[in-house]
C-alpha cells in the first residue's frame, strides 16, 4: 500500500517556470471540497472556460480557429471577471513557495490586493502574473485534483 501512497503524495504538489523562466513556483493541489468552496462548483461557467482554454487537435487549422472563436464568443465580460477573481483566489491559495534556480525554495504568499504586496516578506500580488502563467498554474492545481480523484477511486478497499 505504500507505493500508492506515495504516489498520492506526490501528486499532490507541483511546480513550474513563471515570468519567462525566471521564477519557478510551487505549490499544492486543490482538494475537491476546497475547489467547491472557492467557488468552482459553477459548472457551467467552468465547463465554458475550460473549452476555451483546452487546445483543439483537429488537423483542419481554419476549422480550429473558427471553433475556438466560438467558445470565445460565448463567454461574456461577467464570465470573464468572475473566472478571473476566482482564477486569482485559487492562486493565492495554492501557492506557496518560489525558487530562482528551482532548487533553493522559499516561502512565497500571494495576495489579491496590490497594496498587500510586500517583496521583502515575500508577499507578491497575484496581478504581477501573466495570464498565460495564471492558466498554467489553475491547470496544474485543477488537473491534479482530477488525476488524484481518478486515483483514489481505484484504491483497493
Amino acid at each position: 500500500m505504500i507505493p500508492i501512497l506515495k504516489e498520492l503524495a506526490e501528486k499532490s504538489r507541483w511546480s513550474t517556470e513563471c515570468f519567462e523562466g525566471q521564477l519557478h513556483l510551487s505549490g499544492r493541489v486543490l482538494s475537491p471540497i476546497e475547489a467547491q468552496a472557492a467557488g468552482i462548483a459553477s459548472k457551467t461557467l467552468m465547463s465554458k472556460m475550460m473549452t476555451a482554454m483546452t487546445p483543439q487537435t483537429d488537423a483542419d487549422e481554419k476549422t480550429k480557429e473558427e471553433k475556438i472563436l466560438a467558445k470565445i464568443e460565448s463567454l461574456t465580460p461577467e464570465d470573464l471577471l468572475t473566472f478571473g477573481s476566482m482564477q486569482d483566489r485559487i492562486i493565492c491559495q495554492v501557492v506557496d513557495k518560489a525558487s530562482q534556480d528551482g532548487e533553493a525554495w522559499e516561502k512565497l504568499l500571494l495576495c489579491v490586493n496590490e497594496s498587500q504586496q510586500n517583496p521583502l516578506r515575500n508577499v507578491l500580488w497575484v496581478g504581477v502574473l501573466s495570464q498565460d502563467d495564471k492558466n498554467l498554474i489553475f491547470e496544474k492545481a485543477m488537473l491534479s485534483v482530477k488525476e488524484a480523484s481518478e486515483k483514489l477511486e481505484n484504491f483497493p478497499e
